[in-house]
């Protein structure tokens, strides 16, 4: 589907009375060259219909009534329309809209429309803008795409006062015909477009959006985005805890970080990683350097970085040699540096500091200041320490940055200065430390090159059914997962079977209606006797019929979950994360979307609070990190095997015995499709 006669057009036709006022008022001011028409059947100086017309229009912004628009866009699709902006609502959101939306559906696939119930767009590029109201920024040759689900956010980001070059604001609106991932697509195959912003409130089609992503990825263009929705859970499977653990935004997250899409935590810190993007790209490593003459400043960053996946790493010693006779011998050289005020008021010495920093290997040196207000103080000082930290800043490949700790304290006039010396003028310190981790982040994972595949089943509409743990694990066995022996026996049985077996013993009850066994009743631990296995078998009579009987083990480091969990939209997932009772309380777990591999698992498991166990926690026997690998490898094979038939699976708790000794499932759940 083109879209250039949408988006880049040299006719325009624009339907409506006062919304559409603003059309031709804001093209107008953008200075679009091409043809633009009104059509209003009263109006004067306009066209009373589509006949009247001198050309075949290239876009049409509609801003007329939900009835009135189909029955207008099936007459410009007939005559060769390149593509529209629907505005009106009431087509899908709604009871009464549903058979309007069908009927929109029915408008020639091949044009291509935004909506409905959007603003339209703004091209600064070429000067045009179908949007019906205020239009607020400059034509620029190369910014930023911002592609948003919402009209409000999208004035938002495009009014900010932080000078980030804005490019396209696209609104999506219904995403009937055109969806984000497309207008991913259309954006990144612009030379002009350097990064891409999004406000997302749901993806249609994540396969679709998958590949819209890649597409940009290859074409070098980083994407950074706000999804909503973060405080709300999805659809949970409440019969086990990996139902419980895993939400629509683990997956979300899960999905963004594997795709390298930096998903921002607030407004502020979009416009801030977009802009950082911008200038710098993805960064190359997480090793950064900020320096400042406040030693205040310096303690605030330490602060700040703390938490995020960045490396205030010490000046080589060469480099440390290179600065001590430039900052003075009472000065601690670290990072971030406190070069104090001393060197601020003498500028060769500055100059050389700059330069020496500058050259020091850092993926992104930034200097922080927050210079006093311009009109109402003297700000020459900072000034010159200004212009001569962006002089330098030209002369080296290296990524530089202004940083400051307010938003409000770099002017206008400093921001556009520091932009064209090609350094990027980060305002407020906690979102530049966010907007700095988010780029590191893209660039590790660009630079590993993760492919995403989602694993989706061809029908979960049948009925499921439970299986029984004995079941469960009988499954796993199979696949190789390493079992503890046992039996299934009566409540008869259980004395003679443990004579045949090691202590100490578990019993369990065995009912695929037992889903939290120990809740229940259902698990004696610890049993050394026939005595004391026949007694636990008559406090449980009635939870069950037949009763699971496992050597115990008794030597656990750490205990585990792994899940398996299916989600219509995103396919299957993998929840890895603490185990046993507490295993929803801990809050530590990590969702990973297919494929996966050895070095991905280790990375997830590096990620939870347990790991610090697993390492051999305060003196502690280590656990048997290989042995981990390879079952969680032997877990994700058999998700691989069986995602036709198996709908959740859960092993909690698999034990993690000491290093050389292997791991051990415990219990364990399976959610099979009914025949």
């Amino acid at each position: 589907m083109n879209l250039d006669r949408l988006f880049r057009p040299k006719n325009v036709v624009v339907y409506g009375g006062k919304w559409s006022d603003f059309v031709v008022e804001q093209c107008f001011k953008l200075g679009f060259s091409g043809n633009l028409w009104r059509v209003h059947p009263s109006r004067e100086g306009c066209f009373r219909e589509l006949s009247e017309l001198p050309d075949i229009p290239d876009s049409a912004f509609l801003g007329i009534n939900r009835e009135q628009t189909l029955s207008v866009l099936r007459d410009l699709s007939h005559q060769g329309l390149g593509g529209a902006v629907i505005f009106a609502s009431g087509f899908g959101e709604v009871e009464d809209g549903l058979s309007l939306r069908d009927e929109l559906e029915q408008i020639p696939s091949d044009l291509p429309f935004i909506g409905p119930n959007c603003y339209g767009f703004i091209n600064f590029f070429d000067q045009v803008a179908l949007w019906p109201d205020q239009v607020v920024g400059q034509v620029i040759e190369r910014g930023v795409a911002i592609i948003s689900q919402s009209g409000t956010i999208s004035i938002t980001l495009m009014a900010q006062r932080r000078s980030l070059p804005v490019g396209y604001v696209i609104s999506v609106g219904n995403q009937q015909r055109l969806a984000a991932e497309d207008l991913i697509r259309y954006c990144a195959q612009d030379d002009r477009v350097s990064v891409i912003g999004l406000y997302m409130e749901g993806i249609k089609d994540i396969s679709n959006f998958i590949d819209a992503v890649e597409e940009a990825r290859q074409l070098k263009k980083p994407i950074a985005l706000i999804k909503a929705g973060r405080s709300e859970k999805g659809k949970q499977v409440a019969l086990t805890h990996t139902g419980a653990m895993t939400g629509s935004e683990e997956l979300h997250d899960a999905l963004f970080e594997r795709l390298g899409i930096a998903r921002c935590e607030d407004l502020s810190t979009l416009v801030e990683t977009l802009k950082l993007l911008h200038c710098c790209g993805p960064l190359q490593s997480n090793r950064v350097s900020m320096m400042s003459a406040s030693g205040g400043d310096v303690a605030l960053i330490a602060d700040n970085i703390n938490g995020h996946d960045l490396v205030l790493e010490p000046p080589s010693d060469g480099v440390k040699a290179k600065l001590s006779p430039l900052v003075g011998e009472r000065v601690l050289i670290d990072n971030p540096l406190d070069f104090q005020t001393a060197t601020w008021f003498d500028p060769p010495r500055l100059r050389k500091m700059f330069k020496t920093m500058l050259g020091a290997g850092y993926s992104l040196t930034s200097l922080m200041l927050d210079p006093p207000d311009e009109i109402e103080s003297d700000t020459e000082s900072f000034d010159s320490v200004i212009e001569l930290f962006l002089e330098v800043a030209e002369g080296f490949a290296s990524q530089a940055g202004l940083l400051s700790s307010l938003p409000e304290s770099l002017s206008r006039r400093i921001r556009e200065k520091a932009l064209k010396a090609e350094v990027v003028p980060l305002q407020g310190l906690p979102e530049a430390i966010r907007s700095m981790n988010h780029a590191a982040l893209i660039g590790k994972n660009w630079k590993q090159g993760l492919q995403t595949k989602l694993l989706i089943s061809d029908d979960f509409s049948s009925s499921k059914k439970m299986l029984t743990e004995f079941q469960a694990k009988s499954m796993f066995r199979d696949a190789g997962l390493p079992v503890p022996y046992g039996k299934l026996i009566s409540a008869e049985e259980a004395p003679m079977a443990a004579e045949s077996m090691n202590y100490p013993l578990v019993l369990k009850a065995s009912s695929p209606e037992l889903f939290h066994k120990t809740d229940q009743g259902g698990v004696a631990l610890g049993l050394y006797s026939q005595e004391e296995v026949a007694n636990a078998v008559a406090e449980m009579r009635g939870t069950s019929d037949s009763f699971l009987l496992e050597e115990m083990v008794t030597d656990t480091v750490a205990e585990l979950l792994l899940g398996l969990h299916y989600d219509p939209q995103f396919g299957f997932s993998i929840i890895i994360g603490s185990g046993g009772i507490f295993a929803e309380l801990l809050d530590d777990s990590v969702t990973v979307l297919f494929p996966m591999n050895e070095s991905m698992i280790l990375q997830a498991l590096e990620k939870l609070k347990i790991y610090r166990v697993l390492q051999g926690w305060r003196g502690n026997p280590k656990g048997d990190l290989e042995a981990l690998l390879k079952t969680v490898q032997a877990f994700i094979e058999f998700a691989e095997n069986h995602h036709q038939n198996v709908l959740n699976a859960e092993i909690n708790p698999l034990a993690i015995r000491p290093e050389g000794k292997g791991v051990i499932l415990l219990d364990a759940l399976i959610q099979i499709k009914e025949n």
